[in-house]
């Protein structure tokens, strides 16, 4: 898996591709925590071009999503179809804010 880092003005961004697996849920969720202690409380993870996500990645998305409501921020998931399809089969597409692509998350967030 690789994942990259940036920051569009004050809203912080988590690319994440490959697969996304139990092999490395520990180094994403360190920067993610990282991420969300001195970020702005904006946070994008896209996961357009994640290929596989299992159960432990999912730990970890359910981790910084509740970082992120402690902190009062805001936290906006980019999936590819795959990582759709487990989102929903595990109903946390009703807990998590979803949007199709990088630019309308961007959007929403510089828009808050």
């Amino acid at each position: 898996m690789i994942l990259h880092e940036q920051k569009h003005n004050d809203i912080d961004i988590i690319e994440l591709s490959g697969r996304f697996i139990m092999a490395n849920t520990a180094e994403v969720r360190e920067r993610l925590k990282a991420l969300i202690d001195k970020g702005s409380g904006k946070l994008i993870i896209d996961m357009e071009k994640v290929t596989f996500i299992d159960s432990a990645a999912c730990a970890v998305l359910i981790s910084a999503f509740k970082n992120m409501k402690i902190k009062s921020g805001r936290l906006i998931l980019v999936n590819s179809p795959i990582v759709q399809s487990l989102i929903e089969l595990t109903r946390l597409h009703t807990i998590f804010e979803i949007l199709p692509n990088l630019p309308a998350s961007l959007s929403q967030l510089a828009d808050k």
